[in-house]
């Protein structure tokens, strides 16, 4: 009896192990590849006028120019170059954490002019983004066939845009993952689920 109380028991504590450690690793990837908000630090967010927004400078955009700014929104396109490159915007409202909130209206587009790496799997049409910098003169960008538009420039001095989403999870559902030793008697034999209740 006491043999069996101890293969239970040793079986009970493999299974929590391999779960503990599965959802730790399932967290971690979570998050080291989604951040939850931009990594701006303070000096860099306190280096911009946070009482100017994007309204502002999309009525006055010539008067605006050097101005420090923060803004977001999200990704359109993006013409990269050696060593400039343009990331085109549509902008969105940021919320306290500085995440654009696309739920909001959006009050137009702007470009971000930077030479700073931007990697394909993170800038790229679709993803959130995020800038602080200083507000360059404004460019014209063709909107359709016969019009054209002057959108507000943002030089980069710090940029995060939305990291790609976490691969499936390996481990879920994985038959071939299934530990020889995890349906061995021990763990699914007699007395596995505890007491049984009448």
């Amino acid at each position: 009896m006491d043999l069996l109380r101890f293969s239970q028991n040793r079986g009970a504590t493999k299974a929590l192990t391999l779960a503990g450690f599965l959802a730790v690793v399932s967290a971690f990837s979570a998050c080291s590849l989604f951040e939850p908000s931009p990594p701006f630090s303070k000096t860099e967010i306190q280096w911009a006028d946070r009482d100017i927004f994007f309204s502002d400078l999309n009525h006055h955009q010539k008067s605006m120019e050097g101005q420090r700014v923060i803004l977001g929104g999200k990704i359109i396109s993006v013409r990269r170059g050696t060593p400039e490159s343009l990331v085109f915007v549509r902008e969105y409202p940021l919320d306290p954490e500085f995440i654009p909130e696309t739920s909001m209206p959006s009050k137009g587009d702007f470009a971000i002019e930077t030479d700073l790496p931007l990697p394909a799997d993170r800038y790229k049409p679709g993803h959130k983004i995020e800038v602080i910098g200083e507000i360059r003169a404004p460019m014209k960008v063709a909107m359709g066939r016969n019009s054209v538009e002057r959108i507000p420039v943002v030089r980069a001095h710090h940029l995060h845009a939305q990291a790609p989403a976490p691969p499936p999870d390996p481990y879920m559902g994985d038959p071939m993952f299934m530990d020889p030793g995890f349906m061995d008697p021990g763990m699914m034999g007699p007395g596995f689920m505890g007491p049984m209740m009448w």
